[in-house]
């Protein structure tokens, strides 16, 4: 009986004794947070310094309750000298986090080949949308001029043409209608001579504002067709439709894309030519072009905030660019070479060379034209490499994030087939182009007009050198010139049907690869929610997080900050944040951003 008294006893002495302890525990608890002398634990890293700022006016405390407990925490955050010495000299053990941080230099180094990879894979994209308006654009243009006479004479009224054969003769007469208006108004020489002959403008600036209105025209551009290949405006032409005020719509939209075309076009050969005097210039503007560029290019990306969907249109704008500067750089190189082939220097005599060339003179004919054409490629493959590091080091992206880019060019490109066609598709376009070019907003038809306009000048210089004269009409042309003119036209025509054959195989090859990655399409949509809004940060522990969540409460204390005073189109101070009214905005007024 007194043993079972006794165990009572101690039981209830332990269970009060824990609950004096946890009392104790809470009370030292809010000690610590009233007074301001609470340490912040994070074993990586030394316990703050800093201390909060005293309240404005603190609540009032028992000083006989709290008196022993303040001491006592008092006493052990005092140190001596000795313990400052031995903590600085003999002071090696560390929660060691080098796996934590190895995730971001690990992550750091694989981004260039993420990138490189779905860069590679937008490039191909773009290269089979270009070559669609050459290769299988007049095929279905030939096959709707033959429907369209088909329906003509027939007796049949209710033969009409289909809105998708509609768009094929628009999208064609819109290339050639582009090409006739801006052949005569665009000489290569004078706008060259004209560029490199600026000396209020410097090269960099032009080809700056040059870029910026690139990509302004595409923006515009891609909604002006969108309209003129809309279903509703191709249904309007048809034959026996009454006349009403939506009749003249199509022939207005067909206009505003002209229009368009044919100024980003000239936007398009002023970047190409200004490319050009860089690369042909005896100074180093071609350095001066790649710095001011690149460097204006990093500094207006990296130090800012992004999300995975930004970074989408990141990677969309970089894949457009890296092909049309590829492109580019190779019609300035062919150019080149036209010109040192045809020319009577000797490079064996000590021609002089412009230094954007290189430093490797001689009868290397090849490596002197495509030295500066690589010096280019290089530095914007580098520039994308860090860019796009930084920007997922920053904000805590996983390059498992460009994989889910992949998917969604491949899930646009499996649904703008054949075999997409059968299920359900999201959108559905009249105009048959690559519907994956939409996505990455690449304007096709503008570039195919530069390539024609390139094409014939470049074929007119090729003529020149080689009959060293103005052509003879065709009822006075020699047999030599009638010879060459065939042995040209047999060249064309070989080339054309290589490059269909190399369409078609291309396309295949893209349609069976974007069918292969369907398997894995959710599991990596699954994965890549580690990339969702409000992700961990990369790199930092759980302690860590929780001393930075503490040390911001310290830093961002209200009574630091002072008084603030409403201004014009901030709302009130006190109430709740509102959208201002214009009236309410003045130019100065810091709403989220004002440039």
């Amino acid at each position: 009986m007194e043993d079972a008294l006794d165990t009572k006893t101690s039981h209830e002495y332990s269970r009060s004794s824990a609950e004096f302890s946890d009392h104790d525990s809470a009370t030292k608890r809010a000690i610590s947070e009233e007074v301001g002398v609470r340490h912040l634990a994070y074993a990586s890293l030394p316990p703050t310094p800093i201390l909060p700022s005293p309240p404005a006016s603190p609540p009032p405390i028992d000083r006989r309750t709290l008196q022993e407990p303040l001491m006592n925490q008092m006493d052990d955050s005092l140190f001596s000298l000795w313990d400052y010495l031995r903590e600085e000299l003999l002071a090696t053990d560390f929660d060691s986090h080098q796996e934590l941080k190895w995730e971001r230099v690990s992550n750091f180094l694989s981004i260039p080949y993420a990138i490189e990879k779905i860069v590679g894979f937008g490039f191909i994209l773009c290269l089979d949308s270009f070559l669609y308006t050459f290769t299988i654009l007049p095929i279905r243009f030939i096959l709707a001029i033959f429907r369209l006479f088909d329906n003509m004479f027939s007796l049949s009224t209710k033969a009409r043409l289909p809105p998708s054969q509609k768009a094929d003769i628009l999208r064609t007469l819109l290339v050639v209608v582009s090409v006739t208006v801006l052949l005569p108004l665009t000489d290569a020489s004078k706008i060259y001579h004209s560029i490199r002959g600026q000396d209020t403008i410097k090269l960099y600036v032009i080809f700056n504002s040059l870029e910026i209105a690139d990509r302004l025209c595409a923006s515009i551009g891609q909604d002006i067709l969108d309209c003129l290949f809309s279903r509703s405006t191709l249904e309007t032409v048809s034959r026996g439709t009454s006349v009403t005020p939506h009749i003249l719509r199509p022939y207005v939209y067909f206009v505003l894309a002209t229009l368009y075309v044919a100024c980003h076009t000239l936007v398009m050969l002023y970047q190409l030519l200004s490319l050009n005097v860089a690369v042909n210039s005896y100074d180093h503007a071609l350095l001066t072009l790649l710095m001011s560029n690149q460097f204006v290019e990093i500094k207006g990306c990296v130090f800012k905030k992004f999300e995975k969907d930004n970074l989408f249109q990141i990677t969309c704008a970089d894949i457009v660019e890296r092909f049309t500067l590829s492109l580019m750089l190779l019609v300035v190189a062919f150019r080149n070479l036209i010109e040192l082939s045809g020319s009577e220097f000797d490079f064996s005599g000590g021609f002089v060379m412009p230094k954007s060339f290189g430093w490797f003179r001689g009868n290397n004919v090849l490596w002197t034209i495509s030295y500066p054409v690589l010096t280019v490629l290089a530095s914007e493959m580098l520039v994308d490499w860090l860019k796009h590091a930084f920007i997922t080091k920053f904000n805590h992206i996983r390059p498992s994030v460009y994989e889910r880019y992949i998917d969604v060019l491949c899930r646009d490109l499996a649904s703008g087939s054949a075999v997409g066609r059968l299920g359900a598709r999201k959108h559905s376009y009249v105009d048959q182009s690559p519907l994956v070019a939409r996505r990455l907003g690449f304007s096709s038809v503008p570039l195919a007009v530069l390539a024609i306009l390139i094409g014939f000048q470049s074929l007119n210089l090729v003529l020149s050198h080689r009959l060293y004269g103005e052509w003879s009409t065709l009822g006075q042309m020699s047999s030599v010139e009638v010879l060459y003119l065939v042995k040209c036209l047999a060249i064309g025509l070989a080339f054309w049907l290589c490059s269909l054959a190399f369409k078609v195989l291309l396309g295949v090859n893209l349609i069976c690869y974007a069918t292969q990655r369907r398997g894995g399409m959710e599991t990596r949509a699954v994965a890549d929610v580690v990339n969702d809004f409000g992700r961990d940060p990369i790199g930092e522990g759980k302690e860590e997080r929780e001393y930075n969540k503490q040390l911001k409460k310290m830093i961002d204390d209200w009574r630091d900050d002072a008084t603030r005073v409403g201004e014009m189109g901030e709302g009130h101070v006190d109430g709740p944040t509102r959208r201002p009214a214009l009236e309410d905005l003045t130019r100065f007024t810091m709403v989220k951003r004002i440039w």
